[in-house]
């Protein structure tokens, strides 16, 4: 068999990453993101990030080729995605790539191990570019997926599939291919693949895919699974962002309740935080949300609508929506309660302004 088999990696690193500092640090271009083949319409709009070509020369026997590209996007993501080309490979071998190590400039690398050390390398020259890293909190949260794309010419790839079905499914789950898997796991793993001409087939999962096309036409797909990584990347990282402040907006509140002095100046700063807080991750979120406009009836927004069903798009935005809900309960209780105790205060005030005009008057009548 022949192709190439490409790694994904994408890293949240922070709030925001600033694209014109970083060109003045690492040389890239603007990768500008042209899909000009299937049926997609003209409009579709991705996020433009800066993009970085590494070449590598290496040494090995089953691999042919490496290329990889480092794109850094604005709203603080760095993707990273390897290609390695192979050929002569018997197909129940593809298994082995992602082991395989191979020489380079830099040492001898497996690729999950060239993927950090070119991550570790860009962050440390950006650092300095990106804002609110790690969104203030935690470490950086991260995607992984792979694809395999056969180039060899198959007369029926649905015929193919079928026959290497048991193999295909311990290669999308990481396992060894004796793994003895059910039929039902199996068809799971397989439900739905995806077909634009008669000799193309693809087949995704949630963290590994297969693509045959002797065409070589897959680019328009490779994007479409990088974006849907990016969602559901961000997507996390807001939801784990979220459970930091939601923890933190608790434990004030309960300080502001327990501490009695300066309670009104402590809730006026700290919801307005709050507040603030809300606005900017709802902004963040439909940002997220929006990132593409893959819409209708067409082929690869088929493969994006199931990526999202896969990846429970819809489930993790309704979870982060529920939790900002849930922050704007915690102002408006809040709220409600600190405006009670007030008006309490005021009429214990008012309470004893009229008992003392009324000792004052008692006292004026008996004088």
């Amino acid at each position: 068999m022949n192709g190439e088999v490409i790694f994904f990696r994408l890293t949240d690193v922070g709030r925001s990453i600033d694209l014109k500092e970083v060109r003045t640090i690492i040389p890239g271009i603007q990768d500008k993101k042209i899909i000009t083949t299937k049926d997609t319409p003209s409009y579709v709009d991705f996020p433009i990030p800066l993009l970085i070509e590494v070449t590598h020369n290496i040494s090995s026997e089953l691999i042919e080729d490496i290329s990889l590209h480092i794109k850094l996007y604005s709203d603080g993501v760095i993707s990273l995605i390897a290609r390695l080309g192979f050929r002569d490979l018997p197909f129940k071998e593809l298994h082995t790539l992602r082991r395989i190590k191979f020489k380079t400039a830099h040492g001898e690398f497996r690729i999950s191990n060239l993927l950090k050390y070119h991550y570790n390398e860009v962050f440390k020259q950006i650092r300095s570019c990106i804002s609110e890293e790690g969104f203030i909190f935690g470490e950086s949260e991260h995607e992984k997926y792979t694809i395999y794309c056969l180039t060899d010419v198959i007369e029926n790839p649905k015929e193919f599939i079928e026959s290497e079905k048991s193999y295909i499914s311990a290669l999308f789950m990481g396992e060894k291919p004796e793994l003895n898997l059910s039929i039902d796991h199996i068809n799971k793993r397989l439900r739905k693949p995806f077909s634009f001409l008669r000799n193309d087939i693809i087949i995704l999962d949630f963290d590994r895919g297969l693509i045959i096309d002797p065409n070589y036409d897959y680019e328009d797909i490779l994007l479409v699974v990088e974006i849907a990584n990016y969602q559901l990347l961000e997507l996390r990282a807001l939801d784990k962002l979220l459970d930091r402040r939601l923890t933190i907006a608790e434990e004030d509140i309960r300080k502001m309740y327990f501490k009695s002095r300066s309670v009104f100046r402590r809730f006026k700063r700290k919801v307005g935080r709050l507040i603030r807080l809300r606005y900017d991750l709802l902004f963040l979120l439909e940002n997220i949300e929006n990132v593409s406009k893959l819409i209708g009836d067409y082929y690869l927004a088929d493969i994006y609508t199931f990526l999202g069903e896969i990846f429970q798009l819809k489930q993790w935005s309704e979870s982060i929506r529920h939790r900002l809900e849930t922050l704007e309960n915690i102002y408006n209780v809040t709220q409600t309660n600190i405006n009670e105790k007030f008006l309490l205060y005021v009429e214990i005030l008012l309470s004893f302004v009229f008992i003392m005009e009324f000792i004052l008057i008692l006292l004026d009548f008996i004088l």
